[in-house]
């Protein structure tokens, strides 16, 4: 009878059916339906129908009705309270059982089983863990960007029409009185620095075409430009000027860019310090003047360019005009530098290497205008679009520096690497002999002289095995041209249509960048 009880409450504990605690009036009638007369079974139903006591459950074994899943706590059992698994014939219709009401959160993620029930904090963490949506909605796609010619148009008439512009203008006056006096100065050996309100652009180029382009080569450096480094000054230089790349350099000069200063500071020596009457090489006959717009620029003030420029001011034909608008500008020379005289050389005495002392001579001018920053704001991005100035972004003209295009190989995979090189060696071999073609062309209409055309380009790939297939070699001059390393035009020079394709740098760029890829096959 005992393994009998255990297996009864088994069962009742398994299957949940309605497991009230068997009372001493349970068992006597139960003991006598098992007689066989069924009256005390049939009072118990009756009972049971008429009046359900909600005291029951605090005692009683938990039923299906109050119990979730299949883990319940057993109450006290007898070998006599194993309740019915069905009903019998004499049973009537069973009480109706008490519902409890769902709750909301349990009706949008299902119904719920065991203990772990969802509660508010899990929506609210649930909640919190999403990422919050940012609207695409912008303000600058909804303004219209200005032209550079209508950006130029506004500002002017905003000038005009303001008593501004009379300050303006009479600021501009005082100081070009003094042209003559920066000249002499020039001169001299010092080199001049400006500072002060307002922007010093116009000023710096009216003396640039009233008074030093009559005497010697000028050279304009915009240093607010972003991407302006100290390469693109030298290979302007030398491409503009057509300085000859057979200059000999000193052995400290390793690197191309050292190389090309040493060349630019041997070009602009006097020529009576080269010796012999066999001169070992060309000279420039009138000086050159550096004049630098914004020298406290983040790409012109770091150590390296700082280096160059301290080389080219040392050079006794060699003159810098600089301005700054940052308060601690003179902070970034050195006592040294700052009164340090160019070189001088007695006549023969050039030995090929320049003397170690390097210096500016800065002398110090208030070039107050109270001008407006409108170009030099420009490059800031303070527009509604990127591209709303029109060529001045390399995204938008498709130029790129030099250190840009060695920054792009760097990160290209083998095959990008020779269909760039095989560009870049019909490029240069397309050169026309003028210096004036040797400049960096940037993105326009019409093809340059040396684009090559597109269809040319894609057959040598496939014959040298780069590309063989189309969708190859669109990819990989997708890729160049999204970083503004290849640009491409409809219309060549001869007004032909079709697909012209080049590399914006200048030839002493684009042969420095090959000397980088002689691994290249």
């Amino acid at each position: 009878d005992d393994s009998n009880a255990s297996a009864s409450h088994l069962v009742s504990f398994l299957t949940g059916y309605d497991s009230r605690p068997v009372l001493d009036g349970d068992a006597e009638n139960e003991e006598e339906d098992e007689n066989g007369d069924g009256e005390g079974h049939q009072d118990a139903s009756d009972d049971e129908e008429d009046y359900d006591d909600p005291d029951e459950d605090v005692d009683a074994t938990p039923t299906k009705r109050g119990k979730q899943g299949l883990v319940g706590s057993a109450g006290p059992s007898s070998a006599k309270s194993t309740p019915r698994s069905t009903p019998t014939k004499s049973r009537k219709t069973p009480t109706p059982r008490k519902v409890k009401p769902s709750l909301p959160f349990d009706d949008a993620n299902g119904p719920s089983s065991g203990f772990v029930r969802p509660s508010k904090s899990d929506a609210y963490l649930l909640h919190a863990s999403r990422s919050s949506r940012t609207s695409g909605n912008s303000y600058s796609s909804l303004a219209r960007p200005l032209s550079q010619a209508k950006y130029e148009q506004y500002a002017a008439s905003a000038r005009s029409n303001g008593k501004s512009r009379a300050v303006v203008e009479d600021c501009l006056e005082r100081l070009s009185s003094r042209f003559s006096q920066w000249e002499l100065e020039l001169e001299e050996g010092f080199n001049i620095l400006g500072y002060g309100f307002g922007s010093k652009r116009h000023l710096l180029n009216r003396f640039v075409t009233e008074r030093l382009s009559r005497i010697g080569h000028c050279v304009v450096i915009n240093g607010h430009f972003p991407q302006l480094g100290i390469r693109d000054v030298l290979s302007q230089i030398e491409d503009t000027l057509s300085i000859p790349q057979d200059i000999p350099v000193p052995p400290s000069a390793s690197t191309p860019l050292d190389r090309s200063a040493y060349r630019t500071y041997a070009y602009f020596l006097p020529s009576s310090a080269l010796p012999g009457r066999q001169k070992p090489h060309e000279t420039s006959n009138v000086p050159l003047y550096l004049v630098i717009h914004n020298i406290d620029s983040p790409s012109l003030r770091t150590p390296r360019s700082l280096g160059i420029l301290s080389l080219l001011a040392s050079s006794p034909r060699i003159h810098i005009i600089a301005s700054f608008d940052h308060l601690n500008t003179p902070l970034l020379f050195s006592a040294a530098s700052t009164n340090h005289f160019p070189h001088t050389y007695e006549p023969g005495s050039w030995t090929g290497t320049p003397p170690p002392g390097r210096g500016f001579n800065w002398i110090y001018h208030n070039m107050t205008t109270f001008d407006d920053y409108d170009l030099e704001l420009t490059y800031q991005r303070l527009s509604a679009s990127n591209n709303a100035i029109g060529g001045l972004s390399s995204t938008s003209t498709g130029g790129i520096s030099e250190e840009g295009a060695l920054q792009i190989l760097r990160s290209v995979p083998p095959m990008a690497l020779r269909l760039l090189k095989l560009l870049l060696t019909k490029q240069l071999a397309a050169l026309p002999p003028e210096p004036s073609q040797h400049v960096a062309h940037p993105a326009s209409q019409t093809a340059p002289v040396f684009a090559i055309d597109n269809d040319t380009l894609q057959r040598l790939a496939r014959e040298r095995f780069i590309a063989r297939e189309e969708e190859r070699y669109n990819a990989l001059m997708g890729e160049f041209r999204d970083h503004g390393l290849v640009v491409e035009a409809l219309e060549d020079h001869e007004s032909r249509t079709g697909r012209w394709v080049w590399v914006p740098l200048g030839k002493a760029a684009v042969e420095r960048v090959l000397e980088t890829m002689d691994s290249v096959e």
